[in-house]
């Protein structure tokens, strides 16, 4: 069965293009970005930049060969150089710099690094970013309060708007995770902003805890969970209470739309360091194999514009009216 592609366009928002810590000054990265090949490069005075991939010029992939120098990325053709702002900085054996390439801008997408990620904005129309990622606690800069971060990515065979549904369809946790569904206790909407609250059980010893870290004489314990998102690609996550100190575990989901088809999740987990040496890695561990869970159903499921729903399904509907926001063309159901 061949994978489908879905009926979404492309989304806008802010969406993660790496880890910050993974693009070093002077290093250039290949990647496909929201059904476009782009460049991303950090230049020589630190700078992250992201770049449509292809050089005005004659064509070739600045990042396949391209190099940093100095403030600009270097097309591996013909040497061309090209300011991060998209604009044509030299010509190496032009006697006289054409006019054209004076007017010639590759597009640059709008940056920022902010909770150890790269982000890039993406708009269907190439409209200016209408919101700013925030700054999650735990993730920029040191605190002494939380414990190492842990970092997970997964290349996932569905969209954005696929994955995120999953956090409200309640009915699937039990069958597909064996865990009590996620019932909101409190649930706001502002906007592109989202939050959620609930409380659910955990178990540091069930089947998606690898067996080196179950905590097997823990028992389940109630905790209160907290989801916050900021359009499709920004989720912020946060459990308190964790025994046996009242601990808590933060956890940043930065995504990307690859293509219509695929998407990249890279997540970071820590948790405070009053538990990180009980229940912190059975937390983490337990969390990040959860997905690994959801990918079989993803790899093989198709896209219902019009489900049939029960009272115990979750919000769906809703889920959905929300983020039809991001997309600037209507879905073709």
């Amino acid at each position: 069965m061949p994978k489908q592609e879905f009926p979404f366009p492309m989304p806008n928002g802010w969406f993660c293009i790496t880890r910050s810590h993974e693009l070093k000054a002077g290093e250039v990265q290949s990647l496909k970005f929201c059904e476009k090949e782009v460049v991303a490069f950090r230049t020589e005075s630190g700078t992250a930049t992201v770049l449509d991939a292809y050089c005005p010029h004659l064509g070739a992939h600045l990042g396949e060969g391209g190099c940093v120098r100095g403030e600009t990325i270097e097309c591996p053709f013909h040497a061309w150089r090209w300011n991060a702002d998209g604009t044509c900085a030299e010509i190496p054996y032009a006697k006289n710099f054409p006019p054209k390439a004076k007017e010639t801008r590759i597009f640059n997408y709008p940056v920022v690094e902010v909770n150890g990620f790269i982000w890039a904005w993406h708009h269907l129309h190439k409209e200016e970013p209408t919101w700013e990622v925030p700054a999650i606690e735990g993730f920029n800069g040191d605190d002494e309060k939380w414990g190492k971060v842990y970092h997970y990515d997964y290349n996932i065979n569905t969209v954005l708007q696929e994955i995120a549904e999953n956090d409200v369809d309640q009915a699937h946790f039990p069958k597909v995770h064996g865990s009590p569904s996620l019932p909101e206790t409190e649930a706001i909407t502002e906007g592109i902003y989202k939050k959620t609250i609930a409380e659910t059980l955990m178990d540091p010893s069930n089947d998606s805890v690898s067996e080196e870290f179950k905590v097997k004489d823990h028992g389940m314990f109630t905790t209160t969970f907290t989801r916050e998102s900021w359009g499709l690609g920004t989720v912020g996550l946060r459990m308190v209470n964790l025994p046996p100190s009242g601990g808590e575990f933060i956890m940043v989901n930065a995504s990307c739309p690859v293509d219509n088809s695929n998407s990249i999740l890279r997540w970071s987990m820590r948790v405070s360091k009053d538990i990180e040496d009980e229940l912190g890695m059975a937390i983490i561990d337990g969390i990040a194999n959860g997905v690994l869970d959801d990918m079989p159903i993803w790899d093989n499921k198709s896209y219902v514009a019009d489900p049939i729903l029960c009272d115990g399904d979750g919000p769906i509907n809703k889920f959905r009216k929300w983020v039809s926001q991001f997309y600037s063309e209507p879905i073709q159901n």
